[in-house]
């Protein structure tokens, strides 16, 4: 007799970001195993390899209506318009309870289901029907009031309310309603809903909400009534939040072995040498969050310090104030890039790859970076410092505090003035540290465990 395999149905708002990327990744790795069937399914965007459901004209208005209004409707609430992008409260929202792919599904994974996707009721629908639910938490928005990144601010480990993002904050703000109708859409899925964090500081953040420890106490006693245990890979109880990180295909994002093998990008500088190129990516320039300020004095402070044959590669959408970069150092700007080649073309370019990012979960661009053998400096925020090895033998790039300059600039001297064979022990220990901690098949298969664990409960 022929088993029937496992159905498992990923969810995603949007067929751009880091999020995308990790769960197509994931769902092509786990089509790669025995005994999976996965889909992906997208609510707007471009054409690919997945199911989009917004796939004719009428479709996509809709899509594009549905976060309007939600965007609309947040207006009255906004203590300005710089964070209208950075809260969402799940205003509006398509009824996918009633999809038919839900209703197969052995297992719903969801991914970042916000841009008027899934609203809080749809959610709370969902939770309600009985299915085995995943949900990789790619920022904190799903356990938080409404904020994808709090900023310092502790009110999620509570109730919320008093929220800085909105113009009238007070104990029974709009943070305080979004957060009290997720802590009532989880309680309507039972013990049926499994939290994956990609890092261990999104999991500590995670472990602090008030919405998700009242979760997985009823969880628990939900399964002690039933004498219900999960299982993790090991055989023991599965922890209350899984830690996986988002994959990454490594067979593609591998070192360069011969430069002949592509069209080199021509660098603007007059120079008998190979400059060393920097690389910086952030999907817009002008968000001060992604830290392209700090990646300016980074550069510029290599050169007055006489590192004069440096070279900026810089990936994303200008939207700077004056357009201008500002840099005393030769720049190449490749724009904004949704292209996995040429991504890959562009970390083969480079030889280092900095991020100046003032909070991050975990970058896939410093994940790709190191499966290509590039080294990586990096303000030491949210889950980075749990990706670079700063120092030893398996070093593989350098970490500086939130803001500190003057570190990432001595870090970087350092790698400059290294001799080849100190710079190729660095490259390796960087692909190494990727393929094992990173690989898509290795990810895919952790995730089988959990969705396993989830249905013998």
């Amino acid at each position: 007799m022929i088993s029937k395999p496992l159905r498992i149905l990923h969810l995603n708002a949007s067929s751009s970001g880091g999020a995308f990327v990790a769960a197509q990744r994931l769902n092509e790795a786990l089509n790669g195993l025995e005994g999976v069937d996965s889909e992906h399914w997208v609510f707007d965007g471009g054409e690919g390899e997945y199911y989009l459901w917004a796939n004719t004209w009428l479709k996509k208005k809709w899509a594009f209506g549905l976060h309007a209004l939600e965007k609309l409707d947040f207006l009255r609430f906004e203590a300005n318009k710089i964070i209208r992008f950075a809260f969402s409260h799940g205003k509006t929202g398509l009824n996918i309870s009633n999809w038919q792919a839900v209703i197969d599904a052995d297992v719903i994974h969801l991914h970042w289901i916000n841009k008027g996707f899934v609203s809080l009721n749809g959610l709370g629908d969902l939770m309600g029907l009985g299915k085995k639910i995943v949900w990789t938490c790619h920022d904190m928005w799903p356990f938080t009031g409404g904020c994808y990144h709090p900023r310092g601010c502790d009110h999620f480990t509570r109730n919320c309310g008093d929220c800085q993002y909105l113009k009238s904050p007070k104990s029974n703000d709009l943070s305080s309603r979004v957060f009290e109708a997720k802590r009532i859409a989880f309680s309507a899925a039972g013990n049926q809903l499994q939290f994956v964090t990609p890092s261990e500081w999104l999991k500590n953040q995670a472990d602090k909400s008030g919405i998700v420890r009242d979760y997985i106490e009823q969880r628990g006693q939900i399964q002690a009534n039933g004498r219900q245990t999960l299982k993790s890979e090991s055989g023991l109880a599965m922890p209350e939040i899984k830690v996986i990180p988002n994959p990454i295909d490594t067979n593609y994002f591998k070192p360069l072995d011969i430069v002949a093998e592509y069209p080199p990008i021509e660098f603007d500088i007059s120079s008998q040498t190979k400059p060393f190129v920097l690389m910086f990516a952030a999907a817009n320039l002008g968000n001060p969050a992604k830290g392209f300020a700090e990646f300016r004095l980074v550069c510029n402070g290599l050169v007055d310090r006489g590192f004069t044959n440096i070279y900026a590669l810089v990936v994303g959408d200008n939207r700077l104030p004056q357009r201008d970069l500002g840099l005393k150092c030769a720049v190449k700007e490749l724009g904004f890039i949704s292209d996995a080649k040429q991504m890959r073309d562009a970390y083969w370019q480079s030889d280092i790859y900095v991020t100046t990012s003032h909070e991050e979960n975990l970058p896939t661009t410093i994940m790709e970076s190191l499966s290509c053998g590039k080294p990586v400096a990096a303000f030491a925020v949210g889950g980075i410092p749990e990706m670079i090895v700063a120092s030893g033998e398996h070093q593989t790039g350098w970490l500086a505090d939130k803001l500190d300059v003057e570190s990432l600039i001595k870090g970087i001297a350092t790698y400059i003035e290294m001799n080849a064979a100190q710079r190729l022990k660095m490259q390796m220990a960087s692909r190494k540290a990727a393929v094992l901690n990173y690989s898509s098949v290795t990810i895919a298969q952790r995730y089988l465990m959990v969705y396993r664990g989830l249905i013998i409960c």
